[in-house]
């Protein structure tokens, strides 16, 4: 029988210096002076973010040995009622293949996901915008007109975990994104597809961690990607598997796991194999970007949500995407969990959710893919074909996004008469848009959502 052994991670200094320069925005400590309070808790936190992804693997392989050393077996375990699937199963005589969709090509002007911009910025970074001028826009940097972004996500299959996700949800009224590993999935009730049908009914996200976490030989990268897309898609109603969370990291760090046999040029995460088939992948360690140097493709994400509170670790302080002297001002803040253990690890995610509710206002809270299509989207938009009369604005608003992927609304901005208070319309292609407005330093403006290239809009005041 199996049974869980601590795990000790043993990162030497030279490989710890090496990725760390490679996270975007930071820098580290010369070799030759002694190390910072900064760069030693950033050391830890990212040796820390290793070790939360092979301990979470030991705590699935470790649960599985107890269920098959208790007499279970995948053929007694598989669930008995049918699931909401979108497959039916085979007849004798049926030899066909059906083959599942192609993924569309990442052209010019239809782009899958946007080139890392490296060191230069796609756009400058203010805060928010107050047209001058009546009848005058702005796009939104962020949804609902906020100043930053947040996003909760999860990884691997914890299924016992699910009623405090769920509690959590349900309190705060917030969605949540799931990275799972497609092939641990079904061949027992105790993480079976119906668990996973639920959540997405319940409007939470469910996303891609490849299909082994890079735990088979046999399996190429690519194939990783593309069969776990597949099968999420095939097995799940209504999924949309558009984004990557990259097992062990995008530099596939499998020390102290129980994958590190398995480590060849094969089995590798790739950036390039990864932006055929997602609109976005996440990387593990969380050290911050600034919001106009995203690579959408390695979006941070800080482990357990490690150092949010602590002011001294400008890596991961939450606050500091509301501090216009930071790098990370107005950017986009991931966190990503796995397995929580005990009540300590539940309250330190209800001390961070508490903290995102008193600043909700100020942070759009909303599941990773939604985020990585807006913040694509902002970063191409323009308007375009823009005509004015005394009461009414009409325009086009294009990307340069591939139009069946990105259909996140993106908010904008307009300047109204001193004093209004008509009639306010929007409407796009004969489709009616919610508006509200607000005021602000003696104007009125108009608050609506439209989504890029699905033509003509026109507002009316």
């Amino acid at each position: 029988m199996f049974t869980l052994t601590p795990i000790r991670l043993s990162l030497t200094l030279l490989a710890l210096t090496l990725s760390l320069a490679a996270c975007n925005e930071q820098t580290t400590q010369p070799l030759n002076q002694t190390p910072t309070m900064a760069s030693t808790l950033e050391a830890e936190d990212q040796q820390a973010a290793l070790y939360d992804q092979a301990d979470s693997l030991w705590y699935l392989e470790n649960e599985r040995a107890k269920r098959l050393a208790a007499g279970e077996s995948p053929t007694s375990l598989m669930q008995t009622t049918p699931l909401p699937t979108l497959q039916t199963k085979r007849e004798p005589g049926d030899y066909s293949f059906t083959s599942p969709p192609t993924p569309p090509v990442s052209r010019a002007g239809q782009l899958l996901n946007l080139p890392d911009p490296g060191s230069v910025p796609r756009f400058t970074v203010t805060g928010l915008q107050w047209p001058a001028q009546v009848g005058d826009l702005s796009i939104s940097m962020w949804a609902q007109d906020k100043l930053a972004a947040f996003s909760l996500t999860i990884d691997d299959n914890h299924v016992q975990d699910h009623a405090f996700w769920y509690e959590m949800a349900e309190q705060y009224g917030w969605k949540w994104t799931w990275f799972l590993i497609a092939n641990q999935i079904g061949w027992s009730s105790a993480d079976h597809w119906g668990h996973w049908q639920r959540a997405l009914d319940q409007g939470h996200e469910l996303q891609s961690h490849g299909q082994t976490h890079l735990c088979d030989a046999l399996f190429y990268t690519f194939r990783e990607y593309r069969q776990s897309q597949v099968e999420i898609e095939r097995q799940l109603a209504n999924a949309q598997v558009r984004a990557l969370a990259y097992p062990f990291g995008m530099h596939t760090d499998k020390r102290g796991s129980p994958c590190e046999p398995l480590t060849s040029e094969r089995t590798k995460n790739s950036r390039a194999e990864a932006a055929k088939y997602f609109l976005a992948g996440r990387d593990v360690y969380g050290a911050l970007s600034h919001p106009a140097k995203l690579d959408y493709m390695k979006v941070p994400s800080v482990s357990s949500a490690r150092n949010f509170f602590n002011p001294q670790a400008a890596w991961a302080y939450f606050d500091s995407v509301f501090n216009p002297a930071s790098a990370n001002y107005r950017t986009w803040y991931v966190v990503h969990y796995h397995n929580l253990p005990n009540d300590t690890a539940k309250n330190e995610v209800r001390q961070v959710l508490a903290h995102l509710q008193t600043v909700e206002d100020k942070v759009w809270i909303a599941p990773f893919t939604q985020v990585a299509k807006y913040g694509q989207e902002y970063a191409s938009a323009k308007l375009v074909n823009l005509q004015k009369t005394a009461n009414s604005v009409s325009f086009e608003l294009k990307d340069q996004m591939n139009d069946l992927w990105f259909n996140q609304p993106l908010t904008l901005k307009l300047r109204l008469p001193d004093g209004w208070a008509g009639v306010l319309t929007v409407e796009q292609q004969a489709i009616n848009r919610q508006v509200r407005t607000l005021a602000y330093q003696g104007g009125v403006y108009a608050l609506f959502e439209v989504i890029p290239d699905r033509g003509v809009v026109t507002v009316k005041y």
